[in-house]
């Protein structure tokens, strides 16, 4: 009987972690490996591949850096603030620098699970204006949320 108990509550317990860190991706979102770089830039342009979009397909890049400062407990994104105005065609390029981290923003349907010291993106066209909180799923009870501004 403990075993069924065990083995039943093991099962929802990876259901769940499954869901948490997987995500639907449309059009808009994209998952691409990056390296990191400390400050946005604009897009370069380049000849694309047969069967590939080019870098304009990509929009403007901003960097994201999920922390655990000096190991100290504290989980913060930087920059913990991000602000787009409706329209705006955005390259987020995710680092995690040595734990795994999400960057979940339920309400525009973004969910990227970024293993530590991997890089990430995901692209997205801001089409409504308002403001969308993003969060680590296993970090936001520790405070690691930040919000995105779309003017």
């Amino acid at each position: 009987m403990h075993r069924i108990v065990l083995v039943s509550i093991m099962t929802v317990v990876i259901s769940l972690a499954l869901i948490a860190c997987g995500g639907d991706t449309t059009a808009e979102e994209t998952v691409r490996k990056a390296s990191p770089s400390p400050v946005p830039r604009a897009p370069v342009e380049e000849e694309a591949a047969e069967g590939e979009g080019s870098t304009a397909d990509r929009g403007a890049e901003v960097y994201v850096s999920m922390q655990d400062p000096s190991g100290s407990g504290e989980y913060i994104y930087d920059p913990e603030e991000l602000s787009f105005s409706v329209g705006d065609k955005i390259t987020l390029v995710l680092e995690s620098e040595t734990e795994f981290h999400t960057f979940t923003v339920e309400d525009l349907g973004i969910d990227v699970a970024v293993a530590g010291g991997a890089v990430d993106e995901v692209t997205y066209t801001f089409e409504t204006a308002g403001t969308y909180e993003f969060i680590c799923i296993p970090h936001k009870e520790l405070g690691m949320v930040g919000k995105i501004v779309v003017n």
